[in-house]
């Protein structure tokens, strides 16, 4: 089973630090690196005490000091009753929600008009600058709406003055992501530390960084899984684009596809949480969310397929 091994210490919000610029922050990242340390430390423990080396998913460090680890159902009351551990927690398996339900289809034409999008278009608010992560299915990166030549004939000159995320603050940031501990290449091999760059998570300007976080690999398409489109379905409601292709130019998007995104200037961090290895866990979900964090994402979308998602758990273990 998988579970949540919950340390004695806190984690590094609970300590004070700011979700802003927190990859930069000098003494967060000493703190996150004693709360890695420690959690070697209590992971050879549970590897003692039952006898066989812990399967470590994650080493979530930010909103929780959670060690994530499958391990055998009958070994949870000994990792409880570990030294520097507080609790144990079976881990929440989801399934992706449905995009479509009968025949109805989103009509994003009159939407914006409905919620307003338009006037703060108006007032010049267009998502240009934000970025938003989609923590989903994935993304069809082939779609019109998500076009890069586009999204980049919509921002204009605008473009370098505006803080997009780009390969150079991804390579920075890069080590201190929980996707750094390996991926998956195309032949399926894992790959293991330090090898996984920029260059590889950069899809383009409109979606920077893409990861497939279940399946922990470079796949963030819905070519490859049964998952559903649901995350294309979020991230078009979000972000799509105000242009879409038209011939050797671009035309508007609201006249030739009735589709605009809320924030339709805004930047993309497609983050998968459900693949060809089914469904999210909870780990799964807050290691995509401490990475959105450390890239300083100003929006965090996630889909549970839950009509209550993360006020249940399974079971607890405590002292």
């Amino acid at each position: 089973v998988r579970v949540s091994i919950v340390l004695e210490k806190a984690p590094v919000l609970d300590q004070g630090y700011s979700t802003m610029g927190l990859a930069a922050n000098q003494q967060a990242a000493a703190y996150r690196q004693e709360l890695l340390a420690d959690q070697q430390a209590v992971t050879a423990r549970i590897s003692k005490v039952t006898g066989r080396e812990l399967d470590v998913a994650w080493n979530l460090t930010l909103a929780g000091n959670i060690i994530s680890a499958n391990v055998r159902y009958g070994d949870m009351e000994k990792i409880a009753a570990t030294r520097g551990v507080a609790q144990v927690v079976l881990e929440t398996r989801y399934a992706p929600c449905v995009a479509e339900v009968g025949g109805n289809q989103p009509n994003m034409a009159s939407a914006t008009t409905m919620t307003g999008s338009n006037l703060a278009w108006l007032a010049g608010y267009t998502g240009a600058g934000s970025r938003i992560a989609i923590i989903d299915t994935g993304l069809d990166t082939d779609h019109q709406s998500m076009d890069n030549g586009a999204y980049l004939y919509a921002l204009g000159e605008e473009a370098d003055s505006l803080n997009l995320l780009g390969k150079e603050e991804i390579a920075s940031v890069l080590p201190q992501l929980n996707i750094y501990k390996g991926y998956n290449d195309a032949a399926g091999a894992f790959v293991k530390d330090d090898t996984l760059t920029a260059e590889q998570l950069f899809v383009s300007e409109k979606v920077p960084f893409g990861y497939n976080y279940i399946d922990r690999d470079l796949d963030i398409t819905h070519d490859n899984d049964n998952q559903g489109g649901h995350g294309s379905h979020v991230a078009g409601i979000a972000a799509a684009n105000r242009y879409v292709p038209a011939g050797d130019g671009y035309e508007s998007a609201a006249q030739a596809a009735h589709m605009t995104g809320v924030a339709p200037d805004a930047q993309l961090l497609v983050m998968k949480v459900f693949g060809k290895d089914g469904g999210a866990y909870d780990s799964d979900y807050m290691a995509a969310m401490e990475d959105a964090v450390l890239l300083d994402a100003d929006v965090v979308n996630l889909s549970l397929g839950s009509a209550n998602p993360g006020f249940t758990t399974s079971a607890y273990y405590q002292d």
